[in-house]
């Protein structure tokens, strides 16, 4: 469940709120309540505490994804950081970890079927100057094809992060998208806008200035990866986005964009009358026999010279061999540098050439992760490889491109709608058996009545969302917690002694006065609960706070599903706290817990299809945020924004087919 509405309504909550938890304050406090005692009190202020609590929090959220505040100039400027923040890591991690690319090369092809753009008039078609030739063409819309593993991916992102280098103040920024969950039934400038949010943290309404102001150049990742291979060209979803592409306007004038696709699909759809209006296509050559010499002399052969002279040899004297037609391509020939690095003849590449490329293919694809597990630094930690092959095998499996931890519950969708909606009937069951069948002093039925309502209403937009077949993420999908001991911890810590510790110096002092009228003496069992309880809901708040200041890019994508446990931990705390003020479990404490429990299902609903999934799937260990960062950092994975992402689709695929390694 997302939140939503207006700014007026949000103030209305707010106010309503703060009267009611004012009001219940005053009562038990200053009023007649009969039997009620010390217990009872401490409870109710309790739950009193938990609504503004939720409020501070999901409105603080709110006022950070909205962007109420933000201008165009400052929108775009924050776009432009976020997309810088993350570029680096994304560029090592698509090289495998290293700085520099091999420099291919391209060549304009002509359209055959589509009025095409105008071409820059002496094309460099260099890695290092794609920028230049970029910027000459016109519209700037632009196509890169190439083969599979032929550097698209590499070539789009030296071109984003070219440009967004020399940016000029009214030039648009360059984000990189991958098109593989693009349902084409959504608009696309609210997709764009989406990933906006997801990916680099923006503001809602912040995201939706820059995108209606045409200052985000999309570029767009992998159109030949929205389709599985049977998929007919008349029904696919990459020729709807081709025909939504080709309308994409600034106005009057095309809009600038950058796709990429393989080659032989391109070709297909152009064919079939798929095509972008005034773009120009470029088409990645293959890396020749000398500059895969030159790579894997620098590379591979300079630990072991002996051992690569076959291959080196081979390659210079069979330019057109089977050897060089299989290392043509940057992601081959760095796949095979990492695998005979430091264990292995890489002289068995001359024989199994003599096969096919896809014999040698298949050999460097089965020694991979071997390698990989084995150049680990101890230090770092490190998987068997049995281990490693079997997560990321079952991971693969029903992929398209992004691996986002909180949508995998996506894969047990239906049993993730019956947890939800049977736990929320569950508690607003005990609510109603709490409002009719037990006696209740005045001050537990308002409080049961409040958490009905609200129960109900939840219950509500999940059966609404389940007939509409919505998957809007809630608002807990967008914070992000990092690692303990990241230095991200220290810098949340001072904004929020910046900008928000006057709301803990609020609490506390609310809460001082509040402790003073209900202790018995200042150092009895109840009082320690007491302040024990404060000190609790005091460290909500600051976490909550911290939380709300960091950077979802930043973090990673392990970040939300840290978030989550921590949330849940402080809400469990708060629980066993208000159990332990009234000496024993009563029914305050059950109502305020099916309370809570009715706000979670509704904030976190994908979070529970994430935990069913997890059950459902124990081989993929206890901290599997952990574990990918792992293979981020060994090279296996890359992320992009909050989504984890297999190295190459080659392998990803190759994954698929071999449920266990080869050796």
């Amino acid at each position: 469940m997302a939140f939503g509405g207006s700014g007026s309504r949000t103030a209305s909550v707010v106010g309503v709120t703060c009267a009611l938890v004012t009001g219940v304050v005053v009562y038990v406090l200053w009023g007649q309540h009969g039997p009620l005692g010390v217990s009872e009190r401490g409870s109710l202020i309790s739950v009193a505490l938990l609504p503004p609590a939720l409020v501070v929090s999901v409105v603080g959220l709110r006022r950070q994804r909205s962007g109420a505040r933000e201008d165009e100039a400052v929108a775009v400027a924050r776009l432009v950081r976020e997309v810088r923040s993350v570029g680096e890591p994304q560029w090592m991690h698509s090289l495998g970890g290293e700085l520099t690319a091999i420099d291919v090369t391209f060549a304009f092809r002509p359209y055959a079927h589509a009025r095409a753009a105008e071409l820059p008039p002496t094309p460099a078609g260099q890695l290092e100057r794609v920028v230049e030739d970029y910027r000459a063409v016109r519209p700037r819309r632009l196509v890169i094809t190439g083969e599979p593993g032929a550097g698209k991916t590499v070539l789009a992102r030296k071109l984003l992060m070219e440009l967004n280098k020399a940016r000029g103040e009214r030039e648009p920024v360059a984000v990189l998208i991958a098109l593989a969950d693009w349902d084409t039934r959504e608009a696309l400038t609210d997709w764009i806008v989406r990933h906006l949010e997801r990916d680099f943290g923006m503001p809602s309404r912040s995201a939706r200035k820059v995108m209606d102001a045409r200052m985000v150049l999309p570029v767009l990742d992998g159109l030949d990866e929205m389709d599985a291979a049977d998929v007919d060209l008349a029904d696919s979803r990459a020729r709807r986005a081709l025909e939504a592409l080709a309308r994409y306007q600034d106005g009057t004038d095309p809009a600038p964009l950058v796709l990429t696709c393989r080659a032989r699909r391109y070709d297909e759809l152009e064919a079939d009358g798929s095509h972008i209006l005034d773009a120009a296509r470029i088409e990645i050559e293959p890396v020749d026999s000398a500059r895969a010499v030159r790579f894997l002399e620098l590379r591979g052969a300079a630990r072991r010279p002996a051992l690569w002279e076959p291959v080196l040899d081979e390659l210079r004297s069979a330019t057109g061999g089977v050897l060089a037609s299989a290392l043509s391509t940057p992601w081959r020939l760095a796949l095979a540098a990492i695998v005979y690095e430091r264990e292995g003849d890489p002289g068995e590449l001359v024989g199994t050439a003599a096969s096919s490329a896809d014999a040698v293919a298949e050999l460097l694809l089965g020694r991979f992760i071997a390698a990989v597990v084995d150049r680990v630094p101890r230090q770092a930690g490190r998987f068997p490889e049995r281990t490693v092959h079997a997560r990321l095998h079952r991971l693969a499996r029903g992929l398209e491109t992004d691996l986002v931890l909180h949508r995998l519950g996506d894969r047990v969708a239906p049993a993730v709608r019956t947890a939800v909606i049977g736990g929320l009937v569950l508690t607003t069951a005990v609510q109603v058996a709490a409002l009719w069948q037990w006696p209740v002093y005045a001050e537990v039925a308002m409080v049961n009545c409040l958490s009905l309502i609200l129960g109900v209403l939840i219950l509500f937009n999940e059966l609404r969302s389940l007939q509409t077949g919505s998957t809007e993420e809630s608002v807990l999908s967008t914070i992000a917690v990092p690692p303990l001991g990241s230095p991200l911890w220290r810098l949340g810590l001072r904004r929020f002694g910046r900008r928000k510790v006057r709301v803990l110096a609020v609490f506390l002092l609310v809460s001082a006065g509040t402790w003073w009228n209900l202790a018995d003496g200042p150092f009895d069992a109840r009082t320690v609960l007491l302040l024990a309880s404060t000190g609790w809901i005091a460290l909500m708040i600051v976490v909550g706070c911290v939380m709300a200041e960091f950077d979802s890019t930043a973090v990673g994508p392990g970040g939300p599903v840290r978030a989550v446990w921590c949330l849940s931990a402080l809400a469990a705390g708060m629980v066993a706290g208000g159990i332990a003020i009234s000496g024993g479990p009563e029914l305050i404490d059950v109502l305020f817990g099916a309370c809570l429990i009715t706000v979670l299902l509704g904030l976190m609903s994908e979070w529970v299809g994430y935990l069913i999934y997890r059950l459902a799937n124990p081989a993929l260990g206890l901290r599997l945020p952990s574990f990918l960062d792992w293979c981020v950092t060994a090279g296996l994975l890359r992320t992009s924004g909050i989504a984890y992402q297999f190295r190459h689709r080659e392998f990803q695929e190759w994954l698929v087919r071999h449920p266990r390694p080869l050796h």
